[in-house]
């Protein structure tokens, strides 16, 4: 993995650490989550670039948030991460790296964290996109809004993680529920959903490589488990509100369509897109796909998430090495 070292700005960065704290840090990053109800405005008014939502759009998210409880566990799940890859890091290297988190989205900001690591005496800072499919309209952001904080920190290095689900510790996580499920899965009247977050196909057709990544780890995901092509298909969830077309097809309609007409009584749900129980599982997933399955007389399995199970763990540590 390359990495990119900011030069533009003159000006100093100011540390406050002592001679020996950690000179190395790793950034986790990712959208972030609404801590409480009182914080679902502001945080969909910066999803939308500062342009507050219709009260239907509002009451619509506010309404998906109280189903699973009235907030998501993503901020505790994150925060699970980043101790686990500290313990791992620490035990490896000696407390050579500290782990921290930025959010897109809601504080920490990204930025934030960099100057707060910078101001810690860092000065090599490895970002990770918590999304294992690289694109260039999510994961970039990410390292955009980090090298946009660096330039006031000059000789600060930054070494960009882009894409890990090749990693074989994720796969292995994957695989081996599926394997678990053979008695499932060698039954006719089961199939494979496996899924990713939908893009705008604008992205995809400007040549986004995440359409690529999402197939080519589905297939490979398949294929380590031993799964044959007519087991599993791959479908698309969580498209935006936007009015524009994204990626399909999606996979309700997809579940819809097997039960229907393809005689399939059990889906089986894997969503390789992601690595946490967010909104897009516990909602989407758990509750939308699930009512609209046992609605046609299906049953829904859905694979567990990584959150911070050790083969996760080992893939994020696998990623800052191999980018040393």
């Amino acid at each position: 993995m390359t990495s990119e070292t900011n030069t533009d700005n003159a000006t100093s960065a100011t540390s406050a650490s002592s001679a020996n704290a950690p000179k190395k840090a790793v950034l986790l990053m990712a959208y972030g989550t609404p801590y409480k109800t009182e914080d679902i405005m502001e945080y969909y008014t910066n999803i939308r670039h500062g342009h507050k939502p219709s009260e239907a759009l509002y009451n619509d998210l506010a309404r998906r948030y109280k189903e699973i409880g009235g907030t998501s566990p993503l901020a505790k799940l994150t925060a699970d991460q980043v101790s686990g890859l500290q313990a791992a890091l620490d035990r490896d290297y000696s407390g050579e790296y500290v782990v921290r988190t930025g959010f897109k989205y809601i504080a920490p900001f990204i930025g934030e964290a960099v100057d707060e690591l910078v101001d810690a005496g860092v000065n090599e800072i490895y970002g990770i996109p918590m999304a294992p499919q690289y694109s260039v309209y999510t994961a970039e952001k990410d390292h955009e809004q980090a090298l946009k904080a660096l330039e006031k920190h000059p000789g600060v290095t930054y070494h960009p993680i882009r894409s890990w689900w090749a990693d074989k510790n994720l796969m292995k996580f994957w695989a081996d529920q599926i394997v678990a499920m053979k008695d499932l899965t060698d039954r006719d009247d089961t199939k494979v959903i496996l899924s990713a977050h939908s893009l705008p196909m604008r992205a995809i057709k400007a040549g986004d490589p995440y359409y690529d990544e999402v197939v080519g780890n589905s297939k490979a995901v398949a294929k380590l488990a031993g799964l044959r092509d007519d087991q599993f298909v791959i479908a698309w969830q969580s498209a935006g509100r936007t009015g524009e077309e994204w990626i399909g097809p999606d996979f309700k309609e997809t579940a819809k369509d097997l039960i229907q007409n393809q005689g399939i009584k059990t889906i089986i749900s894997g969503s390789l897109g992601f690595i946490v129980d967010n909104l897009e599982i516990l909602d989407d997933v758990d509750i939308e796909l699930k009512g609209e399955i046992e609605a046609l007389g299906g049953t829904l399995h859905r694979l567990r998430m990584p959150n911070a199970d050790p083969l996760l763990i080992a893939a994020l540590e696998d990623k800052v090495v191999e980018a040393e």
